[in-house]
């Protein structure tokens, strides 16, 4: 091979490389919420929970509030009912990263239920 070949493919390894890098730099600062699914019960009073999403059934309960980690890519649909057994009022917000998809709450004034239904767009 002659210099001028070596010169033509240092120049094309330096426009791949550099294309590479200006990929890379790109897809890392694009930041997606998908995943980070979370449920907040925000509440000083006793509460219970009953969550069906995509078709997975579970509950929980507590006192005062709460953040549930749903860990899911991505949810076709949430089926979410919050009991609350004492004064509130209660909040319950279901969320993407920052994202709100779908919110309730009560009026505070003694045993209440709170429910929403979420579906994906």
């Amino acid at each position: 091979m002659n210099y001028k070949k070596f010169g033509i493919l240092g120049a094309i390894l330096l426009v791949v490389c550099a294309l590479m890098m200006v990929t890379a730099v790109s897809s890392s600062s694009e930041t997606t919420d998908d995943g980070n699914y979370t449920l907040q019960i925000n509440t000083s009073g006793k509460w219970r929970l009953d969550l069906t999403v995509d078709g997975k059934y579970s509950s929980d309960e507590g006192v005062g509030s709460k953040t549930i980690k749903i860990n899911n890519t991505s949810i076709d649909y949430a089926s979410v009912t919050v009991n609350q057994y004492e004064k509130g009022p209660t909040n319950v917000t279901l969320l993407n990263g920052n994202k709100v998809l779908k919110d309730g709450k009560s009026s505070g004034e003694g045993v209440e239920t709170i429910y929403f239904y979420y579906k994906a767009q």
